[in-house]
């Protein structure tokens, strides 16, 4: 967590170290943070110092090529972040989407932001802060170019009452069921833990922005006691460290395969869902590779079919199921997807594209 309170009172960036992924290709949405310092000038020889540079507009160009604004603080603001600015190709829609669906309300364009083309910016408000402290701002704009969304431009998080996610989630689930990645089918997922039962689902808004939609009466308490309980002599490290051993290991093997094949699905013999990814390819007659992670008898056919597994998931920001497609190299997502992707013609099209299906010719 990088930030300058606890996650119950202020904005946070959580950064989450993906083992075995050394980078993430930046995409062309998050555009920068705007954020408040003591001292810009100070501030600024620090990132100098630090190796980081600062862009043509005046941002500094921080570790992954994370885009900061930094401004003066002024005097009496508690929350530190003033913006966050996003691309998107249609500014109506994605206002509303957010005023609409998600409630927020229209907000000043923060002066410090510059954005190119059409812009406009929507936010909470404090009365509906937990501590009514002043609401970060999200920033839009539209320049005619439509966004390249990737893992690297995170989520969107929410912290909502629970019952907001689950009216949320039935909304989703009734006029966009096709952008709900990760949920429990009939509802959000449910949790339990010490301080309670936690709702949570992940979306996607029209953009394909990721946003976790979380309960805040179990998500803040526990956030505040990961925190200030945190004992790092409990952490079992030889535990972790093979754990992180094992994702490293599988992971070369998974960019290996990816390398040196132009369709590839990581499957299950055992697994429905694999046999219709399966289907759907054999289909339009494409060549792919398969590599099964586990037998029909749910037995190990790889080194450790979980490290596969894990290291899927950070690659793909697509949590830990399978199947996983990819077609040179550029994962076109699991069972459902692939099925989806065979029915608008996608699929074969993008099969072609790499040369798994050869279309007969006809001769006279």
């Amino acid at each position: 967590m990088v930030g300058y309170d606890l996650e119950d009172k202020a904005y946070c960036m959580e950064l989450t170290y993906n083992y075995g992924l050394d980078s993430y290709k930046p995409g062309t949405g998050l555009s920068e943070f705007g954020i408040f310092v003591p001292d810009v000038a100070a501030a600024k020889a620090a990132s100098t110092a630090l190796g980081y540079r600062e862009d043509s507009s005046g941002c500094i160009v921080g570790p992954d090529a994370y885009r900061f604004r930094l401004l003066a603080l002024p005097s009496g603001r508690s929350e530190r972040f003033l913006y966050i600015m996003c691309r998107v190709a249609n500014l109506a829609k994605s206002v509303s989407f957010y005023k609409d669906v998600l409630g927020m309300s229209d907000a000043e364009l923060p002066a410090a932001a510059a954005p190119k083309g059409k812009a406009a910016a929507v936010s909470y408000s404090s009365k509906t802060h937990p501590h009514g402290l002043e609401p970060v701002t999200l920033v839009f704009f539209e320049d005619g170019v439509k966004p390249t969304i990737t893992p690297w431009e995170g989520r969107h998080a929410f912290a909502l009452s629970a019952e907001e996610v689950k009216a949320l989630h039935a909304r989703y689930k009734k006029e966009f069921p096709d952008k709900i990645m990760h949920d429990e089918g009939n509802g959000p997922i449910s949790l339990q833990e010490k301080l309670g039962t936690l709702f949570i689902f992940i979306a996607r808004d029209a953009d394909g922005y990721e946003l976790c939609l979380v309960s805040r009466e179990t998500m803040l308490p526990a956030a505040v006691e990961a925190v200030t309980n945190y004992d790092p002599k409990a952490l079992d490290w030889n535990t972790r460290d093979k754990r992180i051993s094992a994702i490293e290991a599988a992971g070369k093997k998974v960019e290996k395969i990816i390398a040196e094949n132009p369709v590839v699905l990581f499957s299950k013999e055992w697994c429905p869902f694999c046999r219709k990814a399966k289907d759907s390819l054999e289909s339009i007659e494409a060549k792919f590779f398969v590599e099964e992670l586990e037998s029909q008898d749910r037995k190990p056919l790889v080194d450790n079919p979980k490290a596969y597994q894990e290291y899927l998931a950070a690659k793909t920001n697509l949590g830990t199921s399978v199947p996983k497609g990819f077609v040179k190299g550029e994962c076109i997502g699991g069972g459902d997807d692939i099925v989806s992707l065979k029915k608008n013609g996608q699929l074969l099209q993008k099969c072609i594209a790499v040369g798994a299906v050869v279309l007969a010719t006809s001769t006279e």
